[in-house]
C-alpha cells in the first residue's frame, strides 16, 4: 500500500507541470521544433537583471543576456552575438536560465526580445546529445535561410500595455491551473490516508478476533 501511495504522489507532482503549461508538440520531434522556433543557437548566459515595470500592472520581468557561440537557425552576424531574453514574473511558461551556463536554445522572437518556452527542447548544453545538434545542422543546411533585412519596429505605449495585460492574464490562468492541480493532489492524498487508516483498523480487528 505504501508503494502505491508513493507512486501516486510522484505521478501527481509530475502532472502539476502539465496543468500550468500545455505542450502541443512531442518533445522528441526535433524537426517540428526547428520549424516553430525563430532562432536556435548554442549560447552562454552572461547576465541576468530584474526590474519591476509598469507599476499599474505590477508585473515583474527578468532580462537575461546570452552570448551566441553557434547559430543553428536565424540570422546571425559574428559582430552581433548578444541576445536578450524577457521572462515575466513566476507563473509564466518561459524558461529561466542560470548565469554562467551554456544552453541549446529554441527561441521565439518579438523583436528585439526573445523568449524560450518550457515546452520547447531548450536545455542545458551538458544534457543535450550531439546527435540533436547534428540534426539541427542538417535541417538548417537542408532548408536554408531566407535572406531578409532587419527592421526595427518601435512599439507604442498602448501596444506595450496590451502585451503586459496579456502576460498578466496568462500568469493568472497558470496560477489557477496550478492551484487546481495542487488541490486535487491534496484531496487524493487525504482519501488515500483515510483508506489506509480504515484498512489498518480492519486488519487489527481481524487479528484481534
Amino acid at each position: 500500500m505504501n508503494k502505491i501511495i508513493s507512486i501516486l504522489i510522484i505521478m501527481l507532482l509530475v502532472s502539476l507541470k502539465s496543468f500550468a503549461c500545455d505542450c502541443e508538440l512531442p518533445s522528441s520531434d526535433i524537426e517540428e521544433h526547428w520549424k516553430r522556433a525563430d532562432q536556435i543557437f548554442i549560447g552562454e548566459v552572461i547576465e541576468s537583471t530584474s526590474d519591476k515595470l509598469y507599476t499599474a500592472s505590477g508585473l515583474n520581468f527578468t532580462y537575461q543576456t546570452i552570448r551566441v557561440a553557434e547559430s543553428l537557425k536565424g540570422h546571425f552576424h559574428p559582430k552581433f552575438r548578444l541576445r536578450t531574453f524577457e521572462i515575466p514574473s513566476p507563473g509564466s511558461c518561459e524558461l529561466y536560465f542560470e548565469v554562467g551556463k551554456k544552453y541549446l536554445i529554441y527561441a521565439n522572437e518579438s523583436y528585439p526580445i526573445l523568449s524560450a518556452h518550457l515546452c520547447s527542447r531548450t536545455s542545458s548544453l551538458e544534457e543535450v546529445e550531439e546527435s540533436e545538434i547534428e540534426a539541427l545542422r542538417r535541417l538548417t543546411k537542408y532548408y536554408g535561410e531566407e535572406k531578409r533585412p532587419t527592421v526595427v519596429i518601435e512599439k507604442t505605449e498602448a501596444e506595450q500595455e496590451l502585451e503586459i495585460a496579456r502576460a498578466r492574464i496568462e500568469e493568472l490562468n497558470n496560477t489557477k491551473k496550478w492551484l487546481f492541480g495542487t488541490s486535487l493532489a491534496l484531496v487524493l492524498l487525504l482519501l488515500l490516508s483515510v483508506f489506509t487508516g480504515l484498512r489498518r483498523k480492519k486488519d487489527e480487528v481481524q487479528h484481534g478476533t
